[in-house]
């Protein structure tokens, strides 16, 4: 028979590892669609609401509503902490570990979401971290490292070249030389085959001295790479262009 002292030093030194770990972690299988919005059907994310009738609303749903058809709600801290605590594998096979209500943005923006090479008539589709490989290695490109909402200078000289985030995220800067006006300057967003947000390019330049030039575009989500254009006027060989890439949807912390 198992000395009783023995039975409870272990069972003390398991509700010390316990304590130690800071939370229970236990393998269930459950219907996802019990944690989506009873109204847009969309994923629950903090703030939560709860009616009386014990239905679980978003805020933007609980927002929108018509005075005449609200009923009593008041915020659902116990679902919060339970969705806040559902996590969810990346569909693209990635590591990193997502709460069930940020899949959708995840998937948008994971650096392994299948990507169309933005240089024409290729048609080669992989992941960026497979793309950007593939761009050096049968296109002969380049690749200069850059910085989200930070700006950054590249010569105006005729030919084409990556631009990498820390994360993977490519652009490809092209610059062709333009008879009579100087040099076309255009850029494509390299990203999954899904909608992304909004992209915000700002490119400036001097021709001459006193003379400081900027344009600024702003790209919609469509699923495909994303091209802008702008023209530098001249044919000098030292024009610097300043530019800054900003995505909405994009973080790099």
């Amino acid at each position: 028979m198992e000395d009783r002292s023995n039975s409870n030093k272990r069972k003390g030194d398991g509700e010390q590892e316990g304590r130690k770990s800071g939370c229970k972690r236990q393998n269930v299988s459950t219907v996802m669609e019990v944690f989506d919005c009873t109204v847009c059907s969309k994923p629950l994310r903090p703030p939560i609401f709860q009616c009386s009738k014990g239905n679980s609303i978003c805020r933007h749903c609980q927002e929108r509503l018509p005075l005449f058809e609200r009923i009593p709600v008041q915020r659902c801290y116990i679902m919060e902490r339970v969705v806040d605590n559902i996590f969810v594998p990346c569909k693209h096979g990635c590591s990193t570990t997502i709460a069930y209500y940020q899949k959708e943005k995840h998937e948008r923006q994971c650096p392994c979401g299948p990507c169309l090479c933005p240089v024409s008539g290729c048609g080669f589709v992989a992941p960026t971290t497979v793309l950007l490989d593939h761009l050096a290695t049968v296109h002969k490109l380049p690749t200069t490292p850059m910085e989200l909402f930070k700006p950054f200078e590249v010569p105006v000289l005729p030919g084409s070249r990556v631009l990498k985030t820390k994360y993977n995220r490519l652009f490809l800067l092209k610059m062709d030389a333009l008879e009579s006006y100087g040099h076309g300057v255009s850029l494509v967003c390299v990203q999954p085959e899904t909608p992304g947000g909004n992209v915000r390019i700002t490119v400036g330049f001097s021709c001459a001295p006193g003379h400081n030039h900027e344009s600024k575009w702003e790209m919609g989500p469509n699923g495909v790479p994303k091209q802008c254009l702008c023209i530098v006027p001249g044919k000098e060989t030292d024009v610097v262009a300043t530019i800054t890439i900003e995505r909405e949807d994009y973080e790099e912390d």
